[in-house]
């Protein structure tokens, strides 16, 4: 191979991983991720637990944000999501990674503070 075809190779190379590297979590992937949990945090439930469905979502959500900022950007997301549900119950929110095995900190709330986001992976 000659050196201007290494070199090509090397810079596509850095390009693919770099690119890769800038993939953020949008708010779509968290509210897709979550959306089978409502029907377990709204007021007047009847689910004495959240779905499998529901679990699964937190756990993807909480392994695919890996830095701090995406974690933040998952907290200001869930934010978000949480203050448009008219209905919400926010004692089944604030409990739901409990409910599912997950430790996630803050706890989710309308008026948590994604400032106080772990440094660990959303622990």
């Amino acid at each position: 191979m000659t050196r201007i075809a290494i070199s090509a190779s090397l810079l596509l190379a850095l390009l693919l991983v770099s690119e890769s590297a800038a993939i953020e979590i949008t708010c779509d992937t968290v509210v897709g991720d979550l959306q089978p949990c409502l029907p377990y945090i709204v007021k007047g439930s009847t689910q004495d637990k959240p779905s499998n469905a529901c679990c699964g979502g937190v756990k993807t959500l909480k392994a695919s944000a890996k830095s701090k900022d995406d974690r933040v950007q998952v907290c200001n997301c869930i934010k978000a999501t949480l203050k448009q549900i008219s209905n919400l119950d926010p004692s089944r929110a604030a409990g739901l990674p409990k409910a599912c095995g997950v430790p996630i900190n803050p706890a989710p709330s309308p008026d948590m503070d994604c400032s106080q986001v772990d440094e660990g992976p959303m622990s």
